[in-house]
């Protein structure tokens, strides 16, 4: 099937069905994400920033690698984004998450942290999502980190855990983020309500995949947690922080995330919903577009109005 993809970007290639619950698979898996460890841990900093790797415990006394992109050598308190990376919940950071962290950190003069979180199929939900509030309690007890200005963000799979870990900061009267900032996130493992599942199927996400990774993700996990694991499965969404919604045109989870910015609208919580036309998954790792310069400048202004506490609409 052909696509009317924007050609502002580059062609997108379409993942191939990588089931994590394959003992086939596991050699492939370990070799993708030693490859990527090896990439990260490699990853410089452009100059006036720094790129550092520390770690953080988990609730269950885990240890879970943590990178931060921040601002030189500079100790004041500075602003700070939880930013949670996608891959399915079974791969890990990458050089372009990191490249992405530095335009922020640079535009913002902020601190970006970025979880290493616990994957599948080692270890199945709520662990990832237990990883990233490690990394929040950490960022709001952090002096260098200015715990009134603070921001959660996650893209595709990174998106549910950003989405989740928002309610599940309300539910345990943790401090909220200033706003949640949410690309072309996964939402809800329910794909048969959802017309775009079909539209799209063939992709650059394809439906088969999404379900597969869903299926890997929750294995075993404890019914009470569903709805901060599935955030589209809350059944009240009040008292949530401002929301921007990014939506890509030829996407499987186009419909869903609309669905969920009109669900967190009639909870009474301020979304601003931003359709990138012509967008496929991931399309932001195409960092030399104009497509992706234009959409990550308003992506960096919304932030700032955010951080300022004074709502996006």
């Amino acid at each position: 099937m052909t696509f009317n993809y924007s050609n502002e970007l580059r062609p997108p290639q379409r993942m191939p069905l990588i089931d994590p619950e394959r003992p086939a698979m596991a050699g492939m898996l370990r070799m993708l994400k030693a490859n990527h460890s090896k990439l990260t841990n490699a990853f410089s900093a452009p100059n006036g920033l720094s790129c550092r790797k520390t770690n953080v415990l988990s609730e269950d006394g885990s240890e879970a690698a943590l990178f931060v992109i921040e601002p030189g050598s500079d100790i004041r308190p500075l602003p700070g984004i939880l930013l949670i990376h996608g891959g399915a919940f079974y791969l890990p950071l990458t050089v372009s998450d990191l490249e992405l962290a530095c335009e922020y950190t640079k535009a913002l003069g902020c601190r970006v942290f970025l979880p290493e979180y616990r994957l599948v199929p080692a270890y199945r939900a709520p662990k990832a999502l237990e990883d990233c509030e490690a990394v929040w309690d950490l960022m709001c007890s952090l002096p260098e980190v200015d715990s009134e200005k603070l921001l959660i963000a996650g893209s595709s799979a990174g998106g549910a855990l950003a989405a989740g870990l928002c309610i599940r900061l309300r539910d345990r009267k943790k401090r909220l983020p200033k706003g949640q900032m949410l690309f072309y996130p996964v939402l809800d493992n329910r794909p048969q309500l959802y017309g775009s599942y079909q539209k799209y199927k063939d992709a650059a996400w394809p439906a088969l995949s999404n379900q597969t990774m869903w299926n890997s993700y929750l294995k075993d996990s404890p019914e009470d947690l569903t709805g901060t694991l599935v955030p589209a499965l809350c059944q009240d969404l009040s008292g949530l922080p401002c929301a921007y919604i990014e939506p890509q045109e030829i996407d499987i989870l186009f419909d869903e995330a609309l669905a969920y910015a009109s669900a967190l609208q009639s909870a009474g919580v301020q979304t601003e919903v931003n359709v990138v036309y012509g967008s496929y998954h991931a399309f932001d790792q195409d960092l030399g577009s104009p497509l992706v310069k234009r959409v990550v400048e308003h992506r960096l202004q919304t932030a700032e109005k955010m951080l300022s506490g004074k709502g996006i609409l």
